[in-house]
């Protein structure tokens, strides 16, 4: 009748319950201090949705900005944003 059999089952729910205490294990190291998560120097800040197919993303790279423009053909271009008002004073 059925092509599942008792012992895959419980290969499987043996499988779920390693990712679970590993999950849990991780949760802990992390909160402790003992290991820390991977911080990326890239971040994007906001997301404008021109489109359905056109984005712009402002960006955060190591405390510059940047404007990403992703348009319809997937050609995007990059563009400095100043930070400061000293900056937009000089310009």
């Amino acid at each position: 009748m059925s092509d599942v059999q008792p012992y895959q089952i419980v290969i499987i729910l043996i499988f779920l319950g390693a990712l679970f205490v590993a999950q849990i294990v991780i949760k802990r190291l992390v909160a402790s201090g003992r290991v820390t998560p991977i911080q990326s120097d890239m971040q994007i800040v906001e997301t404008l949705r021109l489109s359905p197919r056109e984005n712009l993303h402002l960006l955060s790279v190591k405390g510059e900005n940047f404007l990403l423009c992703i348009g319809k053909t997937g050609t995007s271009n990059i563009l400095p944003v100043s930070n400061s008002v000293e900056e937009k004073l000089d310009a």
